[in-house]
């Protein structure tokens, strides 16, 4: 396979998955659009200011605000004070989020299950191996890693490369 459809092929790939995880996860979720990935993100780091969140989902801070009044009224997020700033707004998940943020976590994990049976158990660990590679030479910086990980399961990856390549880059 030459390096154009080498090239194409990944694209192809990039948006199939993409496609299909983001549908998974937002038949979860009680609205379109971002509401899945803050759950999900609120999940992965209770406590998040909401311009943390602004950012990792590419919204502007009135759309942030609003997306977040939309959970506190559908009773899945709940504002706190900051530990870290006393100014700041703290997100956290409800029980009926954490419950709602399963849910998109286990669509999202059946979906990438469906997908990579294609693949034998030694395809699936070299797959593995060279997407974690791909995955860090993509990382922009603390809040494309948010933006990257915004659908992520932190149970499933103990060992995050994200995370790692963070701390690599100091």
């Amino acid at each position: 396979m030459s390096g154009p459809k080498i090239e194409n092929v990944a694209g192809a790939l990039a948006l199939a998955l993409s496609d299909e995880l983001l549908r998974a996860a937002q038949d979860q979720a009680p609205e379109a659009g971002s509401a899945a990935a803050a759950l999900a993100l609120l999940g992965h780091a209770p406590g998040l200011p909401i311009e943390t969140l602004r950012r990792a989902l590419g919204l502007s801070h009135p759309g942030a605000v609003r997306l977040v009044d939309r959970l506190q009224a559908d009773g899945l997020v709940a504002r706190g004070v900051s530990e870290r700033d006393r100014r700041a707004v703290a997100l956290v998940l409800t029980p009926k989020g954490q419950e709602t943020c399963t849910a998109i976590l286990a669509a999202r994990q059946g979906t990438l299950s469906r997908a990579l049976a294609a693949l034998s158990e030694e395809e699936r660990e070299v797959f593995g191996r060279l997407a974690e590679k791909m995955l860090r030479a993509a990382l922009r910086g603390e809040d494309h890693a948010y933006a990257v990980c915004r659908l992520c399961d932190p149970a499933a990856c103990t060992d995050c490369p994200v995370e790692a390549e963070l701390d690599a880059r100091g």
